[in-house]
């Protein structure tokens, strides 16, 4: 079967972890490019939050992917709507995984493998890897998690009054902060109720 012949799944994303009746559960939420994957993916404990692999994830004739590049730049545009992920997921099949959830080591891999794309002429065959959040996070918690506020500053730009409200001993998370450094921002439609971060891996272009 050919990804062009296969209708949508339209369920909200599923978290599969834990589930009694996974091999029903894969089947009813996944389109068949990408049971495999996500199949395996469960087995290893690693959430996945949604992927798509179906007729509307090919391309018309002349039409191009939106690449992580050209989602930055509209991004920064003042004015312009932030893309969703399934308008970026055009011409890809892809897996969204879960970051918040994933092992430090997964993490670090991660990390590896989307610094590693395209240098040197290396290619991770026709796969890429993206960090993606729905939104722009600015809480104190957040800044103060990957090292954009610490508390010193903090200190000295606040009232008395207000510094008993800053959330205290908070340590800067490392991978939270490379994920930051890294990351891009994709809207959300109906069909996620996740706002964790994310990777999001194109996994078949």
């Amino acid at each position: 079967m050919l990804i062009k012949e296969i209708e949508p799944i339209t369920h909200v994303g599923i978290n599969l972890l834990g589930k009694e009746n996974l091999e029903q559960m894969v089947i009813e939420n996944i389109e068949l490019p990408l049971q495999k994957a996500c199949r395996i993916f469960a087995k290893k404990g690693i959430e996945t939050v949604m992927s798509s692999a179906n007729k509307n994830n090919i391309l018309s004739r002349g039409e191009i992917p939106v690449e992580k590049e050209d989602i930055d730049i509209r991004n920064m545009q003042i004015g312009e709507k932030t893309p969703l992920f399934d308008e970026v997921g055009k011409g890809y099949s892809w897996i969204m995984l879960n970051f918040d959830t994933l092992s430090n080591e997964n993490k670090d891999w991660l990390f590896e493998l989307e610094a590693r794309e395209g240098k040197n002429g290396e290619q991770i065959g026709n796969k890429a890897i993206w960090f993606i959040q729905p939104c722009a996070f600015s809480d104190i918690q957040y800044s103060l998690r990957t090292g954009k506020l610490d508390y010193d500053y903090l200190k000295q730009i606040v009232s008395e009054e207000d510094e008993k409200e800053i959330p205290q001993d908070i340590q800067v998370n490392e991978r939270l902060a490379e994920f930051d450094r890294r990351h891009t921002i994709l809207g959300y439609n109906w069909r996620n109720i996740s706002k964790a971060n994310s990777s999001f891996k194109n996994a078949y272009r």
